[in-house]
């Protein structure tokens, strides 16, 4: 893997036009050194044109790997809140129905009996309200799980969408190389046939 920086380019650069003049003064024609200069600087572009489409499908990689990890969090954290609803909703029952016990314990107390009139309307209404609050704190749980499930399906498009965005960077990368190599080569041909003239 060959990676150029500026000053690189700079110094092959410069023993190149040394190497121009010294080959024009030696009798070579200036168009064929022209032209071995441009075949240098086609190479130098393909590669560089190579080594973008890299860095950026490995970007693209990394950042596929954050979200499916950020996904697999969200889905541990959904499995967490189903988890915690169950047990407020069973924590909840529980609650309700030791008040109920100790709710029939004082009518026990004080002679009253929970199975006829008003005592049973209430306890009736009682045992209604504690269900549908028990409902109630079940449904809020199951609130909870959609929206932490909703970011575990957005976590994984977005691992979707960096791993196409990997591949198309490469393979565009290898067509713009390619075109470059063919456009280049074409410019050298011309360079040459001048040259030979």
């Amino acid at each position: 893997m060959l990676l150029f920086d500026e000053q690189d380019v700079n110094t092959m650069f410069a023993s190149k036009v040394d190497c121009f003049g010294a080959a024009v003064a030696g009798g070579v024609s200036a168009g064929i050194v022209a032209a071995n200069l441009a075949a240098v600087g086609l190479v130098v572009s393909t590669i560089g044109i190579i080594q973008q489409g890299k860095q950026a499908a490995g970007q693209a990689k990394f950042q596929a790997g954050v979200a499916s990890n950020n996904a697999i969090v969200a889905q541990q954290q959904a499995d967490r809140a189903a988890q915690q609803g169950r047990i407020d909703e069973g924590d909840f029952r529980r609650q309700q129905s030791d008040l109920f016990a100790t709710r029939r314990s004082l009518f026990g107390g004080t002679n009253v009996e929970d199975t006829k009139g008003s005592p049973l309307a209430v306890s009736k209404d009682f045992a209604g309200e504690s269900e549908l609050n028990a409902l109630r704190v079940r449904n809020q749980g199951q609130v909870n799980v959609n929206t932490i499930q909703q970011q575990v399906r957005g976590q994984q498009s977005q691992a979707s969408l960096f791993g196409q965005k990997a591949k198309s960077a490469a393979t565009n990368s290898a067509f713009r190389a390619g075109g470059q190599l063919f456009s280049g080569a074409g410019s050298i041909a011309k360079i040459y046939n001048t040259a030979q003239k």
